[in-house]
């Protein structure tokens, strides 16, 4: 039949032909089958002997060194007046060299810089500082009209005064009543008995005569004493 011709055909192999055929079905068996009895499909952690319990101390403990090193990391940034920005890229901590801007030569445009000082906070701090003669301290920064503690906790460790600066003076002995008031800690009772002991024992020789007058606190002394000029 035709069929059986075809089929004779074109499914008649050689002897080489089976022999090779069969080679190659033992081969494709073998490496199907070899896979399944050399795969061990243990725990790749197994090996080294490690167990979950030991993996968890390790990272307990690499936890507990990495927070010891950001701790000694922000404590060094706080000493050296660098400002600590957390976490960048690789979880290292970086830090950023910051400018310490001192109160005393400082412009509004510098004050603005300072975190929560905007620009009409920054020109009072320029005023309050010319209307005093200088800044002693940081903390006179907290009498200007505007000035949260807020707003001072967050820059207070980006400012300065100079330890050698000395604010102007006024001669307590040789001015008038006009020049005393205008400095803003000389109240009208302060500078009225001040001039009312000059009057009577001729001149002020230092802080001692002051806490003497009895209407003056000492509080007020303490504060306005960096601005006076005992000279006669």
């Amino acid at each position: 039949m035709l069929w059986k011709k075809f089929a004779k055909d074109w499914l008649y192999f050689s002897r080489k032909e089976r022999l090779g055929i069969y080679i190659m079905s033992a081969l494709i068996t073998l490496l199907w089958v070899l896979p399944v009895f050399f795969s061990t499909e243990s725990d790749p952690i197994r090996p080294l002997n490690i167990t979950a319990v030991q993996i968890d101390s390790l990272e307990h403990v690499l936890i507990k060194r990495e927070k010891k090193e950001i701790k000694n990391f922000k404590q060094f940034a706080v000493k050296n007046k660098i400002e600590y920005t957390g976490y960048k890229e690789f979880n290292y901590p970086v830090a950023k060299k910051v400018e310490i801007i001192d109160i005393n030569k400082a412009d509004s445009i510098d004050f603005e810089k300072l975190p929560g000082i905007g620009e009409k906070l920054s020109a009072r701090m320029v005023k309050y500082r010319e209307r005093l003669g200088g800044y002693y301290k940081i903390e006179q920064l907290k009498e200007i009209y505007g000035m949260q503690d807020s707003n001072f906790i967050k820059f207070k460790h980006l400012i300065k005064v100079q330890t050698d600066f000395k604010p102007h003076q006024i001669s307590i002995n040789r001015a008038s009543y006009s020049e005393l008031r205008q400095h803003p800690y000389l109240s009208h009772v302060f500078v009225k008995s001040v001039l009312a002991y000059i009057k009577m024992h001729g001149f002020i020789s230092g802080e001692d005569e002051l806490f003497k007058i009895g209407s003056i606190s000492k509080d007020e002394v303490m504060r306005v004493l960096p601005y006076l000029d005992f000279a006669q």
